[in-house]
């Protein structure tokens, strides 16, 4: 009886098995990527091969972007996705491609913009119907449920939309396309106004302390995000800003943030009170939150912090670190559904981290002591250790966004790799005002004031440079810390306080990175 169930069980699975040998998915390196090679869905990399049989097919191109740690992302795959007819009916109709936003930051920020930009959209995942002809986008949404629910169309009226639009229409398509390339196009920054960061930074502190959460600390209310930018900006400020910030990093340690059985940060809490944790911690948190917790133990005089902070980097090194050097970048706690609410969920390790995480880690880990900084970069892990000459240009073939990925760095991993170097005070052995333009030169665009998600040229399927997204703090923040040039400081600087003219509660990173500035 049991071999005749294992031979059933083994009937099932062939044909899955047969699928997933087959999908050009099973190539990628992301891993989130390969799991879909099992889809129904034939889906597509996006490559230079695929998008010229995407050209050659004639048919709508329908992109999917989105992370394996976004819920909606997941909530898409496993619901919309799954649907045998709607399956059947997207095969038929469009040429589908799958895109890991973490592992192809390029791409996402192109999807973001264009929801940004046309749709007036945001948030992941990300829906791109392109043009077949010039594989540029003329719809796109972003989370769509299966079925339409609260006014929002379902995933099955969106894409018959888009469909209609190309098919029927063929010029309207490529219509659209050109409008929404004409939308994304960045509009210059004003070089001739007065720029008076300080008072918008002063502006800023006595909003964001008036903000805070008297009784619980941290900002606003539910839910609670730690800010760890946000915190080391008001610790630069005097009296009541800085108070204020001291009282927010104390509620990060001493809230369900913390993790008191595996040690680490979560992203989030989902109430003010800092009391329902959101089952995700990431490398990056870890190591912007140490840094965050460092700079308030400073100025508070409070070793508890500062074992907080540390105790974090070693979650880090105990929990995010694989066997081959490399790192996770997060830890999922939110991949099953837990209908006790007092049991722990299963957490589990979730993609590559990037060289800016990686960059970021080392500098928290320098704060924390040569001992941790020795773990780090020991011979067991030598593929922590970026070589020094991946400083010198941009082009170097070595480089790569992630471990295991073939993605080239962003304009934040090669800033965040200048710091690296400094926190090894390596700059002594490379020229850094050199190495600072080589970066300019390859990924800023004067024009804007701002980093681009790609070089000058454009890789296949992107005929419009876009702003760099997803990375917090982001390259233009690193930029000022970095110490840039002058004159393209002052651009970023441009750059950054029209992004925040109306905003009463800018973001943190760019309060941090205007502080240096001012």
């Amino acid at each position: 009886m049991l071999s005749r169930a294992l031979a059933l069980v083994a009937l099932a699975v062939s044909p899955l098995a047969a699928r997933a040998e087959n999908s050009p998915l099973a190539s990628s390196p992301s891993e989130f990527v390969r799991a879909q090679a099992t889809s129904g869905v034939k889906w597509h990399l996006w490559n230079e091969a695929s998008l010229a049989q995407a050209k050659a097919s004639g048919k709508s191109v329908y992109v999917f972007i989105g992370s394996p740690l976004s819920e909606l992302t997941r909530a898409t795959i496993n619901q919309t996705f799954t649907s045998e007819k709607t399956v059947a009916w997207m095969n038929e109709n469009f040429f589908c491609l799958f895109v890991d936003a973490d592992a192809q930051p390029d791409v996402a920020a192109l999807g973001q913009h264009f929801i940004s930009s046309v749709k007036q959209l945001r948030g992941q995942p990300v829906h791109l119907w392109l043009t077949p002809d010039t594989l540029q986008p003329y719809d796109g949404a972003n989370y769509l449920p299966p079925s339409e629910e609260w006014g929002k169309p379902g995933f099955l009226k969106a894409a018959r939309a888009a469909l209609d639009t190309w098919t029927i229409d063929p010029a309207r398509a490529r219509a659209l396309a050109t409008e929404a390339l004409d939308m994304m196009r960045l509009p210059p920054v004003d070089t001739t106004a007065p720029l008076d960061i300080e008072a918008k930074l002063a502006a800023a502190a006595k909003a964001w302390t008036a903000a805070a959460d008297p009784v619980n600390g941290g900002f606003g209310t539910a839910p609670k995000l730690p800010e760890p930018e946000l915190i080391r900006f008001l610790l630069t400020r005097d009296g009541e800003a800085r108070e204020t910030a001291i009282k927010a990093a104390r509620a990060l340690v001493n809230g369900a943030l913390r993790d008191p059985v595996d040690g680490g940060f979560y992203r989030r809490c989902i109430d003010e009170a800092w009391k329902e944790p959101y089952f995700q911690k990431t490398l990056a948190d870890q190591a912007r939150i140490a840094l965050a917790l460092f700079d308030a133990a400073d100025a508070a005089k409070d070793d508890k912090l500062r074992a907080a902070g540390i105790a974090a980097l070693d979650f880090v090194l105990k929990e995010l670190r694989n066997p081959d050097g490399t790192f996770a970048a997060a830890l999922d706690g939110t991949l099953e559904e837990n209908p006790a609410p007092t049991k722990r969920p299963k957490f589990v390790k979730v993609g590559s981290a990037s060289t800016a995480s990686i960059a970021s880690l080392t500098l928290a880990m320098r704060r924390s002591g040569e001992v941790r900084l020795t773990v780090l970069l020991s011979k067991k892990q030598p593929r922590i250790a970026l070589p020094t000459v991946m400083l010198l240009s941009p082009h170097h073939e070595a480089s790569a966004h992630a471990a295991n990925s073939d993605a080239p760095l962003t304009a934040a991993d090669w800033l965040g790799t200048i710091f690296f170097a400094g926190a090894l005070e390596q700059l002594d052995i490379v020229d850094k005002p050199q190495v600072l333009q080589s970066i300019v030169d390859y990924c800023f665009d004067p024009t804007s004031g701002g980093f681009m998600a790609t070089p000058a040229k454009l890789p296949p399927g992107i005929a419009v440079r876009v702003p760099a997204s997803g990375e917090t703090p982001s390259a233009e923040v690193l930029a000022l810390l970095a110490g840039v040039d002058t004159k393209t400081a002052d651009l970023i600087c441009r750059n950054l306080m029209h992004q925040i003219e109306y905003d009463e509660l800018p973001p943190g990173d760019i309060l941090l990175g205007l502080s240096v500035n001012r």
